[in-house]
C-alpha cells in the first residue's frame, strides 16, 4: 500500500477557492482503480495548513493517478500558493489495528 500525502499552506484569501476544489475531487479520485481511501483535513494546529491524503493499492495505480486530469488540478492548486508543499509518498508493508493496543497494554 503507498501513503501519498500532501500538505498546503493556504492564504486565507484562498481558502474557500482550495477547500471547494479538493472537495470536488474527493469523490472522483476515490473512483479510480486501486484507491483505497481519499480525503482531506485541517490541522487544527497549524493556520492555514490543509492535508490531502490518498491510499492506493499498488504504485502503478499511484503512478496512473498521477498522470491523471485530477490530479493535475491539485498540481494546479498547488502552483497558486505561495508556500511550496510538503509532500510525501511512504511504502506501508503491515498494517495493524486496536489488537496492537491490547498486546502493548496486556504487558
Amino acid at each position: 500500500m503507498i501513503d501519498a500525502t500532501i500538505k498546503l499552506t493556504v492564504p486565507p484569501e484562498k481558502w474557500k477557492e482550495v477547500l471547494q476544489t479538493f472537495k470536488a475531487l474527493l469523490t472522483p479520485i476515490r473512483r479510480k482503480q486501486g484507491c483505497i481511501s481519499c480525503n482531506c483535513y485541517v490541522d487544527v494546529e497549524a493556520e492555514n495548513s490543509i492535508f490531502f491524503k490518498e491510499e492506493w493499492k499498488t504504485r502503478e495505480d499511484l503512478d496512473a493517478h498521477l498522470r491523471s486530469v485530477h490530479f493535475g488540478v491539485l498540481v494546479g492548486v498547488m502552483k497558486l500558493l505561495e508556500k511550496e508543499p510538503d509532500i510525501s509518498f511512504s511504502t506501508i508493508s503491515t498494517t495493524v489495528g486496536a489488537e496492537a493496543i491490547k498486546a502493548a497494554r496486556a504487558r
